[in-house]
């Protein structure tokens, strides 16, 4: 015979820690507006979708200070954080852009900026948005794809940076 456990009542902060167990990568989203303004996001909720079409999501908050700028850019980079690489997620997790570092940055072939020395880089075209309680599905068509370098990844575990063993 199984034990059967009892169900408790969820409360968002016990939500908040269980969901800390589970390990992410780290990702710096980026785009540039049309007078060539950056804005960047680290973000951790990066998922791969679908691969007929290629197809990632991420998740903002909206009460994000920059969810206009993300629910309305037509395109944007999703830069992979390397090991080496907390401070600048730690920088672009500030709030607003007044952490926004242009020499961070370097120019993809469509024009979109991206993490130097980040472990790629995807291209992506917005595909929809979905309202999801307090956040936003930011949905994206992968139209580039660069594999740059060959470091380990930058984790998030617990609530803070973590790496990734072998």
């Amino acid at each position: 015979m199984h034990d059967v456990l009892s169900a408790v009542p969820v409360e968002p902060a016990h939500f908040r820690k269980l969901m800390g167990q589970f390990a992410t990568g780290v990702c710096v989203v980026s785009t540039a507006a049309v007078d060539g303004t950056i804005s960047g996001i680290t973000v951790n909720s990066l998922v791969s979708v679908s691969l007929e079409p290629l197809l990632v999501c991420w998740s903002l908050g909206n009460a994000s200070s920059q969810f206009a700028i993300w629910s309305e850019a037509e395109s944007f980079a999703i830069s992979i954080l390397g090991e080496d690489q907390q401070d600048l997620a730690m920088r672009y997790a500030t709030r607003g852009s007044a952490a926004l570092e242009k020499d961070d940055f370097i120019h993809t072939p469509q024009g979109l900026p991206v993490i130097g020395g980040a472990l790629g880089y995807l291209e992506c075209r917005r595909w929809s948005l979905y309202p999801a309680g307090d956040h936003t599905m930011v949905f994206g068509e992968v139209v580039g794809i660069n594999q740059a370098a060959q470091t380990r990844p930058l984790g998030f575990y617990g609530g803070s940076f973590c790496r990734i063993a072998e």
